[in-house]
């Protein structure tokens, strides 16, 4: 096929994500709804799943497929994508509050989930052992932030039909497989026709594509000056790519690593996360100024790898 056809396939399979995540999302609200779980719990969870599910579904497909390279580094690319392109260009829209509750319990986890990455790709592979300790600290992760939850006695919604609210989310799940099967495929083909490697498409074309969630939702959340949410929507969508994506992926088939995970895109992935920290410590809020410094570091670091992707094939 064509490389106009492959884009148009990718962008098909992106569009496929994004709708079936958001229809996921409002049938499992629904059928939360009408179980009487509060408005909170949903919100805390199932938003934060749901703009994780199109890394999830892309990077599943792609190690059942034996394409390790895009499995990571859709992971990798996205946690990327998620401070420097999505935050960066928030920020740039309407400075990005903080606040430094979240110094206490979430960064915390978010380092410490970023160094263990790079700690399990020096030996060349992301096994089960390694994905029970992700699996470990995404429970006490949730177990932690529950405790911090307060009571909301909502009632059940029993004007919400159970069926319709199944036929939602399973209508959602159909276009998230269908959507990661054509996402995977066409993003493997372009590799090919543009002469990358697959794990650098992994890392740019795909991360960016399986992002598109956090985007609107960091977006949307600036413009209704919930600056707060934005950035906690963004620490959250990292930690949950790893913890539970990683975690989730590597323990159903263990996931290959390249050395270029581990010399460039993981400790620049770091980085970033220790640039957010020092932004968030000393200045309180992502400003214009570091915002656009953010989105230079992206499209500096995409242009990196488009170069490092050729040289090695």
């Amino acid at each position: 096929m064509s490389l106009t056809t492959n884009v148009a396939l990718l962008i098909t399979g992106a569009a496929l994500l994004t709708t079936g995540s958001n229809y996921f999302i409002e049938g499992a609200a629904r059928v939360a709804k009408r179980l009487g779980i509060s408005h909170l719990v949903i919100g805390a969870t199932l938003v934060a799943l749901g703009t994780s599910l199109p890394e999830f579904f892309v990077s599943f497909v792609s190690a059942v497929k034996n394409m390790p390279s895009i499995s990571i580094g859709n992971i990798v690319g996205s946690n990327i994508c998620n401070i420097a392109l999505i935050l960066g260009t928030a920020a740039v829209i309407r400075p990005v509050s903080t606040g430094s509750a979240v110094l206490k319990f979430e960064y915390p986890m978010l380092f410490a989930a970023s160094v263990l990455l790079l700690v399990f790709s020096f030996n060349g592979v992301i096994g089960r052992w390694e994905a029970l300790i992700y699996i470990v600290m995404l429970a006490y992760f949730i177990q932690n932030y529950y405790k911090k939850l307060p009571q909301d006695d909502t009632l059940k919604d029993k004007g919400i039909s159970i069926l319709r609210s199944l036929l939602l989310t399973a209508g959602g799940l159909a276009a998230l497989l269908v959507g990661s099967e054509l996402f995977v495929e066409a993003a493997v083909s372009i590799a090919k026709e543009l002469g990358v490697s697959e794990l650098v498409i992994g890392l740019s074309l795909v991360a960016l594509g399986t992002s598109l969630p956090e985007l609107a939702s960091t977006v949307a959340a600036v413009l209704k000056s919930k600056e707060e949410m934005a950035l906690g929507n963004v620490i959250g969508s990292n930690i949950l790519n790893m913890l539970f994506i990683v975690g989730t992926v590597s323990l159903i088939k263990p996931i290959r690593t390249q050395a270029q995970l581990v010399e460039v895109d993981i400790p620049f992935m770091i980085a970033l996360t220790v640039i957010l920290f020092a932004i968030i410590k000393y200045r309180g809020k992502v400003d214009r100024k570091a915002g656009l410094t953010l989105v230079v570091l992206y499209f500096i670091y995409i242009g990196v790898i488009f170069k490092l992707g050729r040289m090695g094939g």
